[in-house]
């Protein structure tokens, strides 16, 4: 056997080795129109220089790879003190494509990268049918961006704080609706929108009555001709790289409700989109999770095979599915014919059809009295209950909304009435993840949920077909009675680094039949497993901790525990943090083959808040080998507390004010900011002052002043193109340096916007 072979075996083995596999963070932008091709950035973290990406499904096809492009970041206002002390995420911009087809189904496409430690998924992409356009994303103060309606503006809020402005022209009478998405994204963003006029005015906003469809909406009827933003923003003030969202905007009709909920399979029947009526055949296959589409939006629509009924008072026998709508502070009632010898399952299906009620359900016996109750502890979950009558007769199901002064025609639900048991004994399987991680010369486990219908109470016995070469699957069942079991996968020590599908099967004895059920996760096209590399060496060190001035690096000293591995190592800050690193920054070092010990320094900005304790978690890669001479990146990182870069900031011992922090810019003119320099005790040497543009200025320079030892004061000339020079939606920046110290200031310009 091979060195590399042992040395993977014996760290495994040992309980030294681990990984840090990929995290898929986003993919931006969010979506793209049929017909296009679509460059993307995919958030990631651990994916070193390149990583792969594919997207379930068919129509959305993505280059094979993503690359490591320039990380965007923008800082934003400075983190509060509790909240900068939570987790923080620094996922690297992979940079690759989409090319969407022409007759792809619109709908969403769920991301997954891999490297060599294993795979991701949780971002989507979604295929729209609309014109798109994608933010430009810069720093500061949003500048509105006009667009031609109707379309989906892609966009992320980003920083923390931030606001994008859509702009959009509209005639006198026109009614303007915007709907974001970001749920189905899987992006934290809270939407909350608002239409705002050329002063900045609030003229509408989002609230409790949402388009179908989105996850925050407004509607705006424009009292005059003119042009007017779409303002977006998180509910909460927060924002990052992954608040993405998709915006669709348009004059068109929008439904805000929509009655029936959903029909019967194989039949046409009209609903109800707020304002019209349109008729809609229900293929008999229809799957329960149906859509159906009325102009920009794509609508849940339920599926199903019982009889439907809806707007009667007259007694009703199950099974049956009814259909109605809870009016504000009144209840919704149901009369229906049940049996003593029966049990019965009733299952209100709403906010999971995007309806706002959160309903409460209750059961009256002949007489009036309540007999059965169910309000779900969590607002967000729909009634469910089981309930046996005591006697034959017509019993009444109410539903109502649980909180006051809520209710309307958006608040729809169905209710499924049917006999407990009735269904045909059966189960179902479901993984918990579509993703498992097995490392090389090891062991992971991976959750199966078995749902039981119809009684069946016994063994299901499973299976995993296609899995990769060299992984193995011990013997598993559900056992009788029991709802799940862990499936436990190894691979040996010299498996193929590899990714793919495998099939997960449950079997079991039911009437004397073998029937046989694939077991599919709760999101993603299939269960998908990856044999990854272990990483043999991990970082070392004891607990330091120091203080240091602001604006110059501080550092500290790392051992390295190699456990075998003699190669080269790169040393650089981690993609995922302990705490918010508060501007602080590291370079990418190498310690080369041999060393065991090295001196990390991260740069702690001239801003950064003195006192405040500042944390920086650092990565260290290296490249191993298999036998054949394949190599695979490895990583290895960790957030506890003894081998962070701790240090309390101190002031700085550089200073700079300028005379004029406000100057007025106009096109072709020169401007003199008179500006001192402060230097501690001990600290000597000239300083150089420099003057900082943000990337999307243009037509503005000024050269480099250097102070001479001897001396404080200087001036920077600021000179103006004639060409336009931007909108000065934030501070520029002045720089002072010498050596590694630095110190800045901030230089406000005012003038024209052009």
């Amino acid at each position: 056997m091979s060195r590399f072979a042992l040395l993977v075996l014996g760290v495994a083995v040992g309980g030294v080795a681990s990984a840090a596999p990929p995290v898929a963070s986003f993919i931006y932008p969010a979506g793209g129109q049929r017909g296009t091709t679509v460059p993307v950035r995919v958030g990631a973290l651990f994916a070193h220089d390149r990583c792969g990406f594919a997207l379930d499904g068919t129509g959305a096809t993505a280059t094979p790879e993503v690359k490591k492009g320039k990380r965007i970041w923008f800082e934003g206002p400075i983190i509060p003190l509790t909240d900068s002390q939570q987790p923080e995420d620094y996922p690297a911009d992979m940079l690759g494509s989409v090319t969407v087809d022409a007759k792809a189904a619109p709908g969403a496409r769920r991301g997954r990268i891999w490297t060599s430690q294993g795979a991701a998924t949780g971002p989507v992409f979604v295929v729209g049918d609309l014109p798109e356009v994608v933010e430009a994303e810069i720093d500061g103060d949003p500048i509105p961006v006009p667009l031609t309606l109707p379309v989906t503006a892609n966009g992320r809020i980003f920083p923390r704080e931030d606001t994008d402005l859509w702009a959009v022209t509209l005639k006198r009478g026109q009614t303007l609706s915007a709907l974001a998405a970001t749920t189905g994204i899987h992006s934290p963003l809270i939407a909350k929108l608002e239409v705002v006029d050329a002063r900045g005015a609030v003229l509408a906003e989002s609230g409790s009555k949402t388009a179908l469809g989105s996850d925050a909406s407004v509607r705006f009827t424009a009292p005059a001709d003119g042009t007017y933003c779409v303002r977006i923003a998180d509910a909460r003030a927060q924002g990052g790289p992954a608040f993405v969202y998709r915006l669709t905007m348009t004059t068109d009709k929008v439904a805000e409700a929509i009655f029936p909920l959903g029909g019967k399979r194989g039949s046409k029947i009209d609903v109800n989109f707020g304002d019209e009526k349109r008729a809609i055949a229900i293929p008999a296959d229809a799957p329960p999770n149906w859509t159906v589409r009325y102009g920009v939006q794509s609508i849940p629509f339920d599926a199903d095979d019982l009889p439907e009924f809806a707007d009667t008072t007259a007694p009703i026998s199950a099974p049956a599915i009814l259909n109605g709508r809870v009016a504000k502070n009144a209840g919704s009632r149901w009369n229906v014919i049940l049996l003593k010898a029966k049990k019965y399952e009733l299952e209100v299906r709403a906010k999971k059809l995007g309806s706002p009620l959160c309903g409460a359900l209750v059961v009256l016996d002949p007489t009036g009295k309540e007999v059965a109750r169910d309000l779900p502890a969590d607002p967000g979950v729909d009634p469910l209950l089981s309930f046996q009558p005591s006697a034959d007769g017509v019993y009444t199901i109410q539903l109502t909304e649980r909180f006051r002064n809520r209710g309307g025609p958006d608040f729809a639900y169905r209710l499924r009435v049917r006999e407990a048991g009735t269904a045909a004994p059966d189960f179902r399987l479901q993984l918990t993840g579509d993703v498992i991680n097995v490392p090389r010369g090891g062991s992971a486990k991976w959750k199966l949920a078995g749902e039981r219908l119809g009684g069946f109470n016994g063994v299901i016995d499973v299976s995993l077909d296609g899995l990769p070469a060299g992984v193995t699957a011990a013997k598993a069942s559900i056992g009788a009675g029991q709802g799940s079991t862990e499936l436990v996968l190894s691979a040996d020590a010299l498996a193929k680094i590899t990714v793919g599908t495998a099939t997960v099967t449950g079997t079991a004895k039911i009437a004397d039949k073998t029937v046989g059920r694939l077991a599919k996760p709760l999101e993603g096209d299939g269960a998908y497993i990856a044999v990854a590399v272990p990483t043999p060496f991990v970082l070392d060190g004891d607990y330091t901790m120091s203080n240091s001035p602001r604006g110059q690096p501080y550092g500290r000293k790392y051992r390295l525990k190699r456990n075998g591995y003699a190669g080269p190592f790169e040393i650089a800050v981690a993609d995922r943090q302990a705490r918010h690193l508060q501007g602080a920054t590291g370079p990418t070092i190498t310690v080369p083959a041999g060393a065991s010990e090295f001196e990390y320094s991260v740069a702690l900005p001239a801003w950064i808040e003195i006192g405040r304790t500042s944390r920086t978690c650092l990565m260290a890669s290296g490249t191993v080998k298999d036998p054949d001479g394949t190599e695979h990146r490895v990583s290895y990182t960790t957030t506890e507390t003894n081998y962070q870069l701790i240090v309390v900031p101190e002031p700085g011992r550089l200073s700079l004010d300028l005379a004029k922090p406000t100057v007025i810019a106009a096109p072709g003119e020169t401007l003199r900011v008179p500006f001192r320099v402060s230097r501690a005790k001990g600290l000597t040497g000239e300083v150089k002052v420099e003057l900082s543009l943000p990337e999307h200025w243009r037509g503005i320079a000024a050269e480099i002043v250097t102070v001479a030892a001897d001396k404080s004061e200087g001036e920077l000339v600021l000179t103006f193109g004639k060409e336009a020079i931007g909108r000065f939606n934030m501070p520029a920046t002045v720089r002072a340096t010498t050596g590694n110290v630095i110190a800045e200031a901030k230089l406000e310009f005012v003038g024209p916007i052009r």
